[in-house]
Order: structure tokens, then sequence, then C-alpha cells
């Protein structure tokens, strides 16, 4: 079961264990206070979620898991994100039609991303829509 979200934040779920110098250097990068000049910065603050039982699984098998509560968006540590710190976000949200929906983002966007989202100022496909052609959100 996947847990319930912190409040202006978004759970950080780990699907690869073949590392955990690479997960703790992921969780690392994704959590990271990166220096802004338009506003001061507190880091993404998403909370880890580890458990070999979401090991290896997609964003279309993470969407089907049960839940604690209600979420409109989770981040991913995938093997990709082991590899090069990209963080892969899945869209939740369930009234949405777009469930399942990914992207990736580098990790000094991934605080903006998570802000938002969580406040509801922008919903995930503003973010999915402004990806660069590799499919990695790097800023608008």
């Amino acid at each position: 079961m996947l847990p319930k979200g912190p409040d202006l934040s978004l759970i950080f779920v780990r699907t690869d264990y073949g590392d955990d110098d690479a997960w703790q250097q992921a969780l690392a990068a994704a959590n990271a206070v990166y220096e802004d000049d338009v506003a001061e910065r507190m880091g993404a603050q998403l909370q880890p979620v580890e458990s070999p039982e979401l090991a290896n699984l997609t964003p279309h098998q993470l969407v089907a898991l049960p839940r604690e509560d209600y979420l409109t968006a989770i981040a991913v540590a995938d093997e990709q994100a082991m590899r090069d710190h990209t963080v892969l976000f899945v869209d939740f949200d369930e009234y949405g039609d777009q469930i399942g929906r990914t992207f990736r983002s580098v990790p000094w966007e991934v605080e903006l991303i998570v802000a938002n989202l969580s406040l509801a100022n922008m919903d995930f496909a503003e973010f999915a829509d402004s990806v660069d052609s590799d499919g990695v959100f790097r800023g608008f």
C-alpha cells in the first residue's frame, strides 16, 4: 500500500534496489536546496518510500496499487534515476484523464514541480507538456 503523501510534498517511491549508494545519491539530489535568484528555496522534501515489494514496478503498476489516501502524483526513483538523478513523476489524479502519464525532471526543478503540484497552482500536464524532446523537464 502506498502511504499518504506529506503536506506540501510528494512521496518518492524507490523501485530500483540494485545499489543503495545510488539511492542515497538520487534522494539527496532530488531533495537538495538549489540556489535561485527569484525565490528562497527549501528543497522538495520528498518523503522516501522503500519496500522490496515495489521493486521494478512500472508506472501503470504503481497507479494500480492500493493507497492510504488520495494521491495526485508521485515521484519515482527507478533504474534511470539511480544513474542520472532525473526524477520520474507519475500522474495519479483519478479525476483527470491522464492517470499513469509520466515525465522526468532534472533535480534542480523537482522542488518547483512538487510545490506547484502540492498547492494545485499548476497541474501535471503543464509540466508534462513542457518537457524537452528526450522527455525531461528542465524548466519553462
